[in-house]
This record gives C-alpha cells, sequence and structure tokens, in this order.
C-alpha cells in the first residue's frame, strides 16, 4: 500500500464526529451522561454509538464504537470495526461547554476492497486489504449546548496508528501475496456528532446575592433666586406700527379708499385709539418716519417721503379731540439699510447678491448707486426687486409715545390680563407675591414679564427662577441664556439647574461662585456629596 493511500485510508477508518455546541456561558447544569451519534459515519452508512460521561468538573471519557459490515454494488465494501476511547480536558467552563482537547487511543479490524480512483487510487481498486490497526493521538474541539438534552460537537485530531494486513490481488481470488506492517502518521479524528443528555436535569442553585453596602444619599433642597425689580419712577411707553400706505404717481394726499389703505388707516387708528381712550395714559408725543423705495432721484424722493409722513400726521391728529402739539415728523427718504437686509435674507444667487451689495457699499452717490445695480445684474433682476422688495420699502414707521400712572396691585391684576406693556416689572413682581409660589397665577405673572420686557436680565432671571421652581429645565435654561450680567443670583440658579440635570459636581461649582444668595445652596450641595462619599 503506497503512502498517500494508506493515509488516506487510515483516515477513513478514524474519522471521528465534528462536534458542534451552543456554549453555556452562564455555568447551567449540563447532564452527567452523554450519547452521541457521528454524522459523517451515518452519511456513510456506518452504524455507530458513542457514550461520554464526566469524571470530574473539567474532564470525562468519551468512548465510540463504528461498525460496518455492509458490501456495496460490484463487491465493493469498507467493512470495518473501530472503538476509539478518549480522556478529555476542559480547560475553559465546566465539562461538556465549549473548547476541550483530548487523548485518545484506537483499535479496529477492517476488511476493503473495490473502491474507485481517487481519494483512494488505482491501487486500492486493484486489491483487497484485510487486518487491524491500533495506535494513539490528541484531538481538540469544541460543543455548544442548545440546551440541557440536545448539543452538537466538533473535533479534529492527529496522531499514530500501527497497521497489520494483508493484501490480496483482487477482491474475489488469489491468495495473499503475503502479510504487511505499516506506521502512520496523520489525522486521526474527525467528525460531526450530535449529542444527548441522560438523567434528570439538577436544579439550579441560584447565585449567592452580594449586598452591596447601602449609601443614603443626602438630599438637598435647594432655593431659586428672585430678583426684586428696581422700581420705574416714570413709566414710559410706547406703541408702534409700520403705514403701507398707498399714493397717486408723486403724491402725498392721502386716499382712504385708494387700494389696501382702509386697512392700513384701521390699523392706526386702533393703536391711537387705546392710548386715546386709556384713563391712565397721557399721550407725550407721536412722531412718523417716511420713506420712499430708490425709484427716481434722491432729492425727489426725500422731498416725497417727508410730504407723505406729514400727510399721515395730519391724519392722525385728526383722530384726536383737540390738536396736539407734539406730532413730529420727518422724511428719511430711501431706504437703503432696509433694502440691504431684504437682499442679505433672499433667495437671490449668491453672486447677486454680492455684487448688488458691493455696489451699496461702495457708490457713496445713491443716485448713481441704482443706475450702477441696474447696469450690474441687469434689467430683469433689477425688475425682480422693484416688484419683491421696493413695496416694503414705501412706508411711513409711527409711534405713539404715552406715560402711564402708576397701579396698585389690584389694579394691576386686571391691567395685566389685557395690556400687560403698561405695568413695570415692579408692579408685576408684587403681583406675583400674592399668590402661592408655584401656582399657575405665580408663574405666568414671571412668564408673561420675560415676553414683555425680553431684553431685561430681571424679567429673565426670574422667570428662570419660576421655572425652576416647577422642575422646568428646559425654561430655566432658556432663560439663563438671555441674561447678560451673571451675578449671584445667576450662578445661584444655573446651580440649581445644574443640579436638576443630574451634575452635582457642576452645581457644587457654580453655587460657589453665587456669594451669599447661594451661600444656603451651596451648603446643601456639600451635604449632598459628602453623603455619597459615606460620610
Amino acid at each position: 500500500m503506497n503512502t498517500i493511500t494508506r493515509r488516506l485510508f487510515v483516515l477513513f477508518l478514524l474519522a471521528l464526529p465534528v462536534v458542534v455546541s451552543a456554549q453555556n456561558q452562564n455555568e447551567e447544569p449540563l447532564p452527567g451522561w452523554n450519547l452521541k451519534t457521528n454524522l459523517l459515519y451515518d452519511v456513510t452508512t456506518t452504524l455507530n454509538l458513542g457514550v461520554e460521561f464526566r469524571t470530574g468538573g473539567h474532564t470525562s471519557v468519551d468512548i465510540p464504537f463504528n461498525y460496518n459490515p455492509w458490501e456495496f454494488k460490484n463487491e465493493r465494501k469498507a467493512k470495518h470495526f473501530l472503538v476509539q476511547p478518549e480522556f478529555r480536558w476542559w480547560p475553559f467552563s465546566q465539562t461538556f461547554d465549549g473548547h476541550f482537547f483530548g487523548l485518545h487511543g484506537h483499535y479496529g479490524i477492517y476488511n476493503a476492497e473495490n473502491w474507485p480512483s481517487g481519494p483512494f487510487s488505482q491501487y486500492m481498486k486493484n486489491h483487497q486489504f484485510q487486518g487491524w490497526l491500533a495506535g494513539v493521538g490528541v484531538s481538540y474541539g469544541y460543543r455548544w449546548n442548545f440546551n440541557y438534552r440536545w448539543a452538537l460537537e466538533a473535533t479534529l485530531g492527529m496522531g499514530y496508528a500501527y497497521m497489520d494486513f494483508k493484501r490480496y490481488q483482487c477482491g474475489t481470488c488469489g491468495a495473499p501475496d503475503g502479510k504487511h506492517k505499516d506506521n502512520y502518521f496523520g489525522p486521526t479524528k474527525v467528525g460531526l456528532n450530535l449529542i444527548l443528555g441522560l438523567g434528570r436535569k439538577p436544579e439550579s442553585t441560584p447565585a449567592p446575592v452580594v449586598q452591596e453596602p447601602v449609601i443614603i444619599a443626602y438630599h438637598p433642597t435647594l432655593t431659586p433666586s428672585f430678583v426684586v425689580p428696581e422700581t420705574e419712577a416714570v413709566k414710559v411707553r410706547s406703541e408702534s406700527g409700520k403705514a403701507f400706505l398707498e399714493f397717486e404717481l408723486d403724491g402725498s394726499r392721502i386716499i382712504p379708499g385708494y387700494r389696501g389703505n382702509a386697512a392700513e388707516l384701521q390699523k392706526i387708528e386702533q393703536t391711537v385709539e387705546y392710548v386715546k381712550t386709556n384713563p391712565d395714559a397721557t399721550i407725550n408725543g407721536i412722531t412718523i418716519t417716511g420713506w420712499a423705495s430708490p425709484e427716481g432721484t434722491w432729492a425727489s424722493n426725500m422731498r416725497l417721503s417727508e410730504a407723505r409722513a406729514k400727510s399721515l400726521a395730519d391724519y392722525i391728529g385728526n383722530l384726536f379731540d383737540k390738536p396736539l402739539d407734539n406730532v413730529n415728523f420727518k422724511g428719511g427718504g430711501e431706504d437703503w439699510a432696509s433694502l440691504r437686509a431684504m437682499i442679505e435674507g433672499s433667495d437671490m444667487a449668491a453672486e447677486t447678491k454680492r455684487v448688488i451689495m458691493a455696489t451699496i457699499s461702495d457708490t457713496e452717490d445713491p443716485d448713481v448707486r441704482e443706475r450702477h445695480i441696474i447696469s450690474t445684474v441687469g434689467v430683469s433682476t433689477y425688475r425682480h426687486m422693484v416688484d419683491n422688495f421696493y413695496p416694503a420699502l414705501r412706508r411711513s414707521d409711527y409711534s405713539v409715545d404715552y406715560t402711564v400712572v402708576p397701579f396698585t396691585i389690584e389694579k394691576g391684576k386686571e391691567v395685566i390680563k389685557t395690556h400687560p406693556g403698561d405695568l413695570s416689572l415692579n408692579e408685576m413682581f408684587l403681583i406675583a407675591g400674592t399668590y402661592e409660589p408655584g401656582s399657575d397665577e405665580f408663574n405666568e405673572v414671571f412668564e408673561t414679564a420675560a415676553r414683555e420686557f425680553p431684553d431685561s436680565d430681571v424679567a429673565n432671571l426670574n422667570a428662570a427662577a419660576s421655572a425652576l421652581g416647577r422642575r422646568d429645565t428646559a425654561s430655566a435654561a432658556d432663560y439663563l441664556s438671555k441674561v447678560s450680567e451673571r451675578g449671584d443670583a445667576w450662578w445661584n440658579n444655573n446651580g440649581m439647574l445644574l443640579w436638576l440635570q443630574g451634575d452635582a459636581a457642576a452645581s457644587a461649582e457654580s453655587l460657589s461662585k453665587a456669594g451669599a444668595e447661594g451661600s444656603a445652596n451651596a451648603v446643601e450641595m456639600d451635604k449632598h456629596l459628602r453623603s455619597l462619599k459615606g460620610y
């Protein structure tokens, strides 16, 4: 028997199952005994059965038996009996779980003949072999456990086999050509085993519960800071708006029924009416500024804007029962500043915007400026500007300035419902003080103050404090972000916000900057941090 034939034939006889099983990482109980069958032998019609039993926490013994008594068509056969006991070590987990290494022995008898060319060669096809083999080997495998009963296992081994056999010239004739002996080194195990666990599944013992030391953290009680607004000695207010009145060509006379003038004049009358009929208000003056778009010359547009502003001043003056001495008007001329803002915010092409903006900035003479824009961007783009931007430039800005008398708290509660802007921040603060802290009425007063005075640090600080009191961290963060001067009250409220957001360390740092305003909260936060350390 040549070397290649010998190795392939021994491997064919010694092939053992490759085990594939779901590894039990949680140390679940596994059977002490297992029955198994080699799926690869099953495919070759070889009868096989193995038994494996536990010998320790990380060891086991596996004993497989394989028997093939069959003779196939054309007198082809691979009759054999093979036993291959193995001692196994499971180093990384419990026995029957995961990786294992094995030391095995093997003994077998065989009678094989008439196998086709490759993989057993032509020499194998024309001869019959009868004999026995014995040897040892080492192996590696892995097992996955599907559940307590079922598993798969993969294994591969290498080793040595001593072979003693007779060789016949053909499978059905002749005498043997003598006894032969041979030594084999190579693969001795390869297989795929389906495993059935035997025995009753033991009750699993729950892992002992390790009782960790319980640290009871001190829960700080933090208080937001409210700032008392200064008293407003004279409450000066203003009602303002923009009137987009339309005039006849080059005209300045207001015609109420002309195009959309009726709606614009109604807005003006409503503004004036509130101040005129308010017994708590005294009109200080009315200011009107007229504006024009850049068509035509700068001089004519200046005269036209002033004439139209005067017409609106006269119209508003006639709304009062007696003449007003303090009605001021002026012409602003062409409103290039507003035109710049409109172009910057438009969806015009970036290069077109750049050219127009550069022309406006670099050309001092407004009449030359307009001609340059037309020549650089073209008539079509300029017409787009005339149709879409210029109408909003032709307007009159107006404001009615008035003084409001101080209010009592009860009067202020009525005014805050209808015209809260007439109240001062101090008056609103006093009104809030009459409500239960944290109530809807209390919170609404500070929300209103922040809406009416959006640029006031005091209004935003108090609105943030109100939000913190109701645990509204999103609103509190928004109000605090609007405060420009970060004094003690800001640091205190910011510290409380950080605590509510879950950052105790940052909260303590912020409170440390709050001075006397945050001293009580700083003490509370220090108690909390110390309690986390167990003291």
